[in-house]
């Protein structure tokens, strides 16, 4: 059986690879964007970039 992606889910995991190969997390850090609890910073910045 051939197994169907949704293209939102597609285009979601390939931005997460994207922010992964440019290492946006570290740059988030680097940049002393932090948070002290709640959702992870990069996941924040992953879903303002897919709006």
């Amino acid at each position: 059986m051939i197994q169907q992606i949704n293209p939102s889910e597609k285009v979601t995991t390939e931005v997460s690879k994207l922010f992964k190969v440019l290492k946006i997390n570290q740059l988030l850090r680097a940049a002393n964007i932090r948070k002290a609890s709640g959702v992870n910073v990069q996941q924040i910045f992953e879903f303002i970039f897919l709006l």
